[in-house]
């Protein structure tokens, strides 16, 4: 066995890879071998257990009907001297009492072992255990009695264990020779097998290591009629075709290089050409700055445009709040200057009655000009952030659009938390607010919903700070709801809207007060989600984060 191609790593991993799997199989042979002769030897010892106990069974039967223990312990005595084996038999009676036959003397017992008295069932059954009347390790084996269908008792025959450990040590000795032998077989045929599949490796790397050297004239010499053989002509066959390349590569190499000239000559040209264009560029460059900083004016102009289109929009709709929180005030001032006139006609206009009618008649046009007051607010622009509480421009802008939600029966449910803030300007948070009730005022009127309803909260969840908005007008079209904060995208009829409402209000709360808005369907409608990161908890964590 040459030692030399020890020191190849292939040749070593595929040895060691066959030899393991060789001797992992030996190993499990001999494994699951030994348990089955284990298995066999007590399978004689049985059948030799249940010839004697038949053999006792069938000479003692009178001798047990009669109870005559004399002629049993005379037989059982017989039966031990002609096998050496047999250590003790032992009679039991099942209506009580035992008799215990030994090598040239019996005696009769009261009571046995409860171990050995376990093993007294219907059916024949034997055991390696601990005698305690041969004090060793035996076999013992039960067998029951029956005469005519009726159970008579048991026959209990403990061998020794002599024959069975020599047997067993006997196996694990041929087992071991067998086993040196198999893994001396194994390391011999894991050598020949590692050798014939690693030798045409270790060539095929010495002639890809004197090819990679520039030596195009070797081959591989291999002459076999299978893959490997086949392997061998091709890899042959690539070293002839590198060898043709290269010749044409060097012939390329001289062209390549009078192509170089040619082509420097002409970068020289091309590079003169490129400082005439990156002149020409600065220029575009200068000019394209200009460009973009009226491009970003134009962007500031329409955006301007969008706003004022959204207050104009906003402002009609104001128009028409303003007209449902007047018509009810008027109507009262119209009924107190008609009781004037009536009781001037029934001669009852006196000076307490006509006090009373001036002082409420005051009252309503005060709460007139508090709707205005309200509107004129509502207008007004936030030059600067500030905090405020959620709830209480919810409730203010809800003062403005009330009296519209009650003239077409809209139910509006509030469950607002007091104690949330934001930074940012409330006036404009007012604007978003209003622009989606009235959206969902004017999708619950189009759809005629018979008892419609709004739903608006706010409350806090983890950092964030949550205001939603719900209606059961039955949602937004999937096809379009990824549209709906685009600018100019509307659904209603031409001339009721302008599709800029929502594009404002996404503009609002995003790009000027940093929060998010989206809109999703809910069970019965659609779902507007603003949320704002809570300040509170934003400078808690930085102050934490500081120390």
């Amino acid at each position: 066995m040459s030692l030399v191609i020890f020191k190849d790593k292939i040749f070593r991993n595929i040895f060691a890879f066959f030899s393991l799997v060789m001797m992992t199989i030996i190993l499990t042979y001999g494994i699951l071998l030994i348990p089955l002769q284990k298995k066999t030897i007590l399978e004689i010892m049985h059948s030799e257990g249940k010839t004697v106990a038949n053999s006792i069974s069938l000479v003692c039967s009178d001798a047990m009907m009669t109870e005559d223990d004399s002629f049993i312990v005379e037989h059982n005595m017989a039966v031990i001297d002609n096998s050496p084996k047999i250590l003790n038999i032992t009679i039991a009676k099942k209506n009580g009492g035992y008799i215990l036959t030994q090598k040239n003397r019996w005696r009769l017992l009261d009571s046995i072992s409860p171990k050995i008295k376990a093993f007294e069932k219907p059916v024949e059954n034997f055991h390696i255990i601990r005698s305690e009347i041969a004090k060793t390790k035996v076999f013992h084996y039960t067998f029951p009695v029956r005469f005519s269908g009726i159970d008579w008792g048991w026959i209990h025959i403990e061998f020794s264990l002599d024959e069975y450990n020599n047997n067993i040590n006997i196996m694990y000795w041929h087992l071991f020779y067998m086993t040196l032998g198999l893994f001396a077989a194994a390391l011999v045929i894991s050598y020949f097998f590692a050798k014939y599949i690693s030798e045409p490796i270790l060539l095929f790397r010495k002639t890809a290591r004197m090819v990679a050297d520039g030596n195009l004239n070797i081959r591989v010499n291999i002459n076999r009629k299978d893959e490997i053989g086949e392997l061998a002509k091709d890899f042959n066959n690539m070293i002839k075709k590198l060898f043709i390349s290269n010749q044409k590569l060097k012939h390329s190499h001289e062209m390549l290089e009078e192509k170089v000239k040619e082509r420097t000559k002409e970068l020289e040209i091309t590079n003169k050409k490129l400082k005439q264009k990156s002149k020409e560029l600065e220029i575009l460059n200068r000019d394209l700055d200009k460009m973009v900083r009226e491009e970003i004016e134009k962007r500031r102009a329409q955006e301007q445009i969008l706003i004022q289109q959204s207050r104009q929009a906003a402002m009609g709709e104001m128009i028409g709040n303003i007209a449902h929180q007047w018509r009810q005030p008027l109507n009262a001032l119209g009924l107190v200057l008609q009781n004037i006139y009536f009781a001037y006609k029934m001669g009852e206009l006196d000076e307490e009655f006509l006090k009373r009618s001036i002082d409420k008649g005051n009252k309503l046009t005060k709460m007139m000009s508090k709707t205005i007051d309200d509107f004129r607010n509502f207008f007004k622009p936030n030059k600067a952030k500030e905090n405020f509480k959620v709830s209480k421009i919810i409730n203010d802008t809800i003062e403005l659009i009330e009296a519209s939600y009650i003239n077409h029966n809209i139910e509006l449910f509030k469950e607002l938390d007091e104690e949330l803030q934001i930074e940012g300007y409330p006036s404009e948070f007012s604007q978003v607010i209003l622009n989606i009730l009235s959206n969902a005022k004017d999708a619950l009127i189009e759809r005629e919903i018979e008892k419609p309803k709004v739903y608006i909260k706010s409350f806090k969840k983890d950092d964030q700070i949550v205001i939603t908005i719900e209606d059961n007008a039955g949602g937004i079209d999937k096809k379009i709801i990824n549209k709906i904060f685009d600018p100019y995208f509307t659904t209603k009829e031409e001339g009721k809207g302008t599709g800029i409402g929502l594009y404002m209000s996404k503009m609002i709360v995003e790009n000027n007060m940093k929060g998010k808005i989206e809109a999703v369907n809910g069970e019965n409608g659609a779902i507007f989600i603003i949320t704002f990161r809570d300040k509170k908890i934003l400078q808690k964590t930085k102050t934490a984060d500081t120390f």
